[in-house]
């Protein structure tokens, strides 16, 4: 119950002065005007310290209500802008113009309101209802005796709403969206206090108040700009491989910037569309070209280090193609050799054997005998191996045999300017005819002929088709060589192939096979990253990768190459670790148009216009947190480029990536905060029965 008391009047300040008489009489200066107060002010005077905490309690109810209430606030919230929109289209349709007063309602749309308000009511209890239901059972809330009192009162009504805020800790939420706006809505109202501004001023305190803890307590622009471009699937974990891949890089001197190193390890793009943004924003081009550089200069000297692994450099390039013809050719030999070797103990056996006087009459009849025999007798090399033997014995006619071979074979070579096809098929035919003899003659020649046939087809034979046959010459040339063992479109299935070979060619002279394999590489690194005409080639290291293991087949031939040297392995875990870097570098995006890039992102980040968003706001307050904070957030990013192309570009922001791929892809904190403020503030709204009947 209010108490009457006097005001503006001090009863000590009074008028004392002796009379003409020697009287002292009192008189008083200004009569005392009677108001009423909440509380008795002759009661003993509360502590701030009391009230503080009475006042605290006092909010947590209220605010406890008003959370229960909301529904109510919203319901009618927005059923009042929903007459608001109505009366102002009807009255600009009548007028021609916008008329914002209100037009008297039809005895229709009156009945209408009474019966929403009606089923309103029944459906949500309002906040006054929750709270004179609550007092029922504790008493009146404490009045505030004192300003420390109606702040705290203030603060603790927003607390109980922090409930809603998705995310973050109880306590942090109650701070930053309770607290905070509590504290700016009282102290809006205090400015305005008794004035017809007061609920209003309270309604932006709050607003502001929310807007700027959802921007204190949300990650900065940049990082936001990060997370709204960050695919989904990228994980915390994914973070720390691509900064295990941008660690290597920089060990090999090549600075990744996490796009690429992202996308390598996510084998997919992620963030390279922000990161093109950024190379072509007048804000941080010149950043980026400096980051990007040194590109060039940074995969030439990595590629020569992982070249260096494979093989030492040959400052004789053109001697590798000679060397490993030879190699090769011994590798043939080789074998030939082995197969000699096994079928040497029939040939032993059977040499002694002679044929009969008509065998050998019938041998003696061939046109090509005479030629053959005295070659053989006459060439102290061919003689020597067959100088005891008499010449109808069988390892006298051998000897003729592979002299009638021969000479078929030279007769009908493709490279003979006298090639005559009736001389090669005559001494084909008449080798035939000394080898069937002989045949007959002794079992063990049979025997010797059909071992070696065996092996010829067996393991000599596939050898001379495949590469090494391809490079046992003695003409060879380098890039003979490398085409022979590296074609640009393998065979399918042919790395077994290839690292045979080399592998071979290892067994007969390591720093051969080495130095092929390095020719190779070397080659294909020197075509790709040649200088442009712009300039440096940034992409040349991409390009060196997609050349050389452009497709599975090159890189599984490579890799065998590569594991077929002396201690393959470890050379091809050097290699493959650079070639891991420069792949990174191809998920780079081309800049392209910088005109009209830079429009299309510079209209997605542009703010709306004030007035329009401060409509948005009106025409849905519950919104205004947010519209606080992302009005905060565009302006801020516009101006924090650089901020970003840091990040995208340090290796020290791991943990603030880590970070942002942990960040749910939207916040409704703010949303949350402006929907308790419209219910906490309780702002009378125009024409609403119910707010005029509370």
């Amino acid at each position: 119950m209010a108490t009457l008391v006097p005001v503006d009047f001090d009863p000590f300040a009074a008028a004392a002065s002796p009379a003409a008489d020697g009287v002292l009489r009192l008189t008083i200066q200004k009569q005392p005007k009677l108001v009423p107060v909440d509380h008795d002010p002759f009661a003993p005077k509360m502590g701030v310290g009391e009230d503080v905490l009475r006042s605290v309690g006092a909010g947590l109810v209220k605010g406890t209500a008003a959370v229960a209430g909301l529904p109510d606030a919203v319901d009618r919230f927005t059923n009042w802008l929903a007459e608001q929109g109505v009366g102002r289209a009807t009255s600009a349709i009548k007028s021609g113009g916008v008329d914002w007063s209100m037009p008297e309602r039809t005895p229709a749309q009156e009945a209408a309101v009474t019966a929403r308000e009606e089923s309103r009511a029944v459906s949500f209890p309002s906040t006054e209802t929750v709270q004179s239901n609550i007092e029922s059972v504790t008493g009146p809330v404490h009045e505030p005796q004192t300003k420390w009192g109606e702040y705290a009162r203030g603060a603790a009504e927003f607390v109980p709403g922090t409930l809603m805020a998705p995310g973050g800790g109880m306590v942090s939420n109650a701070i930053r969206y309770g607290v905070v706006p509590g504290l700016a809505s009282e102290a809006a109202g205090q400015a305005t206090k008794g004035t017809a501004y007061e609920p209003y001023a309270r309604v932006g305190g709050a607003l502001a108040g929310a807007g700027a803890s959802a921007v204190l307590s949300r990650p900065g622009t940049a990082a936001k700009a990060i997370r709204a471009q960050l695919p989904e699937g990228v994980t915390p974990q994914m973070v720390d491989q691509a900064g295990a891949l941008i660690d290597r890089a920089a060990q090999q001197g090549i600075a990744l910037a996490w796009p690429e190193a992202l996308s390598q390890v996510a084998g997919r793009p992620v963030l390279t569309n922000v990161m093109r943004h950024l190379e072509a924003a007048p804000q941080t081009e010149a950043t980026m070209a400096e980051f990007f550089g040194q590109r060039a200069q940074q995969v030439e000297s990595a590629g020569r280090q992982a070249m260096g692994r494979i093989a030492p450099p040959n400052h004789a390039p053109s001697s590798i193609g000679p060397a490993v013809g030879q190699a090769a050719e011994g590798v043939v030999n080789d074998v030939r050799g082995a197969i000699n070797r096994a079928s040497d103990p029939l040939y032993k056996a059977a040499e002694a054997a002679r044929l009969s006087p008509q065998e050998m009459a019938r041998v003696t009849a061939h046109p090509g005998w005479p030629e053959a025999r005295n070659a053989v007798r006459s060439d102290p090399q061919l003689n020597r191996y067959v100088a005891h033997l008499p010449d109808d014995s069988v390892g006298f006619l051998n000897e003729v045999k592979k002299y009638l071979d021969a000479a078929a074979e030279n007769a009908g070579a493709p490279v003979n300017v006298q090639r005559n096809m009736q001389r090669a098929a005559g001494y084909g035919r008449d080798a035939e005819a000394v080898r069937d003899a002989a045949r007959r003659a002794s079992p063990q020649y049979g025997q010797a002929l059909d071992l070696q046939a065996r092996a010829r087809e067996q393991f000599l034979q596939p050898l001379l088709n495949g590469p090494i046959g391809r490079l046992a010459k003695h003409d060879l040339s380098t890039k003979k060589a490398i085409d022979a063992l590296f074609p640009a479109n393998p065979l399918p299935n042919s790395a077994q192939e290839i690292g045979q070979t080399v592998g071979q060619l290892a067994q007969r002279s390591p720093r051969v096979a080495s130095d092929l394999v390095r020719a190779h590489v070397e080659s294909v690194f020197n075509e790709t990253t040649q200088a442009l005409q712009s300039g440096a080639n940034q992409a040349g290291g991409a390009k060196f990768a997609s050349v050389l293991t452009g497709n599975p087949q090159q890189r599984a031939n490579l890799e065998a190459a590569i594991k077929a040297l002396p201690n393959g392995a470890e050379r091809l875990a050097g290699f493959n670790r650079f070639l891991e870097v420069v792949q990174a570098t191809g998920t780079r995006q081309n800049v392209g148009s910088r005109t009209a890039y830079n429009a299309e992102m510079l209209r997605d980040q542009a703010a709306s216009g004030l007035l329009g968003e401060g409509s948005k706001a009106l025409a849905n307050p519950l919104k205004g947190a947010q519209f606080l904070a992302d009005k905060y957030e565009r302006w801020k990013l516009g101006r924090n480029l650089n901020e970003l192309a840091t990040i995208l570009t340090s290796p020290q922001s791991a943990n603030q990536l880590r970070a942002i791929a942990r960040m749910p892809a939207g916040s409704r904190r703010a949303e949350a905060a402006a929907l308790r403020i419209v219910n906490l503030t309780r702002v009378p709204l125009a024409d609403d029965p119910v707010a005029k009947a509370n």
